[in-house]
């Protein structure tokens, strides 16, 4: 498609086919007003705080064991970011300062 002719149908199908517009593997963020990754970049949050964003706002279903495995995950997410960020336990504990160990 040139830009110089482009109907509009042609930019209707071009936004259809950005990888903003599409979600691969369910539909738990199709009725979001903005995706959990729009939200993230336009805040410029960690990982860490990314994944947080994405797992309170999913709704893969309505059971009560889908959404408190959701919740947990979040919860993870936060305590990696009081460890790697702030240095501090889940208990806001100060631990110092992150260090990344390797394996050799």
């Amino acid at each position: 498609m040139s830009i110089d002719n482009a109907t509009d149908k042609d930019w209707d199908e071009a936004i259809r086919n950005l990888a903003s517009k599409k979600q691969i593997g369910g539909s738990h963020y199709k009725t979001l007003k903005i995706s959990p990754t729009e939200y993230v970049y336009a805040n410029n949050l960690s990982w860490n705080l990314g994944n947080v964003i994405k797992y309170i706002t999913r709704r893969k279903t309505d059971q009560v064991e889908d959404r408190v495995n959701d919740l947990l995950k979040a919860k993870h997410y936060i305590d990696l970011e009081l460890q790697m960020v702030y240095g501090r336990d889940a208990d806001g504990n100060d631990i110092g300062p992150y260090t990344i160990e390797t394996k050799v």
